[in-house]
This record gives C-alpha cells, sequence and structure tokens, in this order.
C-alpha cells in the first residue's frame, strides 16, 4: 500500500514537471466542428474554483470567451455545475461544451476532448459530482449532448490566477473555440 501510494506520487510528480503541452493540433478542431455540427443552440460551460491556481481555468475561459449570440450560452458554473442543468434545458441546449481541468496523469496542458463513454479515468477533485453521472445528468435533463473538454492542470493548490504552462494553453484553447464557434454559427 505505501509502495502503491509512493509510486503514484512520484508518477504524479514527474508528470506535472514536464513542460506544458502546448501543441493544440487540428485533430483538437475537428473534434469540436464534429460535435458541434447540426446543433442551433450550445451552451459551454466552465467548471472549477478560481482561488485554486490551474483549476480556475474553465471560469477564466468563460470570462475571456467574446461571443455575443443567442445561440450560444456562456456561463461560470464554479464547482457545482450540477446546480445550472435546469437554466440548460430552458435554454434548450443541443450541445454542452464543458471546460474543466481534469487529472489525467498527463503532462500539464494535455488536453483531451472527452465523451461521457471516454470519462474513465479522469478525476476532478472540486466538485461533488463524478463527471460521468455529470454528463448524463445534463443530457437527461436537456436532451442534448455533452463533451469535457479536459485540460491537465499543473497545480491546484489554494492561489489565484494561472500558472504560466497552463495560461499559454488556454489562451489558444479560447482563439480556438472563438474560432469554430463563430465558423458554425455563419453556417
Amino acid at each position: 500500500m505505501i509502495l502503491r501510494k509512493t509510486l503514484r506520487h512520484a508518477t504524479r510528480t514527474i508528470a506535472h514537471s514536464v513542460k506544458a503541452y502546448v501543441v493544440i493540433n487540428d485533430k483538437f478542431e475537428d473534434e469540436l466542428r464534429e460535435f458541434i455540427t447540426g446543433a442551433k443552440k450550445i451552451a459551454i460551460l466552465g467548471i472549477g474554483n478560481d482561488l485554486r491556481s490551474d483549476d480556475g481555468l474553465g471560469p477564466y475561459i468563460i470570462e475571456k470567451l467574446s461571443i455575443d449570440d443567442p445561440r450560444i450560452l456562456i456561463e461560470n458554473v464554479g464547482s457545482v455545475p450540477e446546480g445550472f442543468a435546469r437554466n440548460l434545458a430552458e435554454f434548450g441546449a443541443e450541445r454542452v461544451i464543458m471546460v474543466d481541468a481534469a487529472d489525467m496523469m498527463k503532462p500539464p496542458g494535455h488536453i483531451e476532448f472527452v465523451t461521457k463513454d471516454r470519462i474513465g479515468g479522469i478525476t476532478i477533485s472540486t466538485h461533488s459530482m463524478p463527471l460521468s453521472f455529470l454528463m448524463m445528468y445534463l443530457e437527461q435533463e436537456t436532451g442534448g449532448k455533452t463533451v469535457l473538454i479536459g485540460i491537465q492542470p499543473k497545480s491546484i493548490q489554494f492561489g489565484e490566477g494561472l500558472t504560466p504552462e497552463i495560461q499559454e494553453v488556454v489562451e489558444k484553447i479560447i482563439r480556438i473555440l472563438e474560432h469554430v464557434l463563430k465558423e458554425h454559427l455563419r453556417g
């Protein structure tokens, strides 16, 4: 048991000491485009706690997105995204994109586009409901589809502001989200 904990800690330390993975390839954009295809109303939810450094990346992305269109709902849902299900249903969200820090045991800044059937093994430490249940719950409440844009944090220790490595990744994600969503809205 002690050896297992020590190995897990060592793996985490190694994974978090590697330079941020900031190459966002075309696959990410393609997956995003495919996910929103045909959707008339899209919700983007920033999940996280901005008092825990990189865990605040979801709310940060939401704050910086500049899309003003009634077909797009952009919300900072903090650490309790399940409390927002009714608003999503009333909005009529056909696609729900959740953005959150996700511990995938990858280098900081690693990005995954995760559907509910691929969610196993990804943990979030700052909200109470497992993401697979959250995704199923939101789909049941809205009738739409959900996806997580999970970003491996470097640190979720108490402290305000993102680490520089994650800041760089997040800025790229903001540009991609804005580009793909505006392209989708233009038809």
